[in-house]
């Protein structure tokens, strides 16, 4: 019993909720490089693993200790983040487009995706940047969650 208690003792306790702000926060570097390859003009597979190794980090740090549920919260985080990501960067797009005309800013056109959407207007692009954002995504980010499952000291 006593070898289990000594690699027990040497596990940092695990803080849930401090490694759920600290995805978060990473998550959010991961969303400023889509933005930004995205206004470059580019969907890259480096902003998947700059997502994953931010936010498992993030949880890391915050939390204490990466462990598997770590690492399946920080997933769910991924994807939703590069959602709001991906709409963010065609907000981007509708504020640019408009501004000269209607001078519509990047708040209203961010609330105005949804309708564009169901007109129809934007929908093909977007959904088709979406789930190319998300296999460059998933290219990159789950050979990064995979192996910090199997190494959580590295990442």
């Amino acid at each position: 019993m006593e070898p289990e208690q000594n690699s027990e003792q040497k596990k940092p306790r695990e803080n849930l909720v401090a490694g759920i702000v600290g995805a978060f926060l990473g998550s959010l570097i991961g969303v400023a490089c889509i933005v930004l390859l995205n206004q470059l003009g580019y969907v890259a597979a480096i902003s998947g693993v700059v997502m994953a190794v931010c936010a498992l980090k993030g949880y890391a740090l915050l939390g204490g200790r990466l462990s598997k549920r770590g690492a399946v919260i920080s997933g769910l985080l991924i994807l939703v983040m590069t959602y709001i990501a991906n709409k963010l960067c065609f907000a981007f797009a509708v504020a640019e487009a408009f501004s000269d005309t209607r001078g519509v800013n990047l708040f209203t056109a961010y609330q105005s995706i949804g309708a564009l959407l169901e007109t129809g207007e934007i929908s093909r692009l977007y959904w088709g940047e979406l789930a190319l954002l998300y296999l460059f995504t998933l290219l990159g980010g789950v050979p990064v969650i995979v192996n910090a499952l199997r190494d959580p000291v590295h990442i």
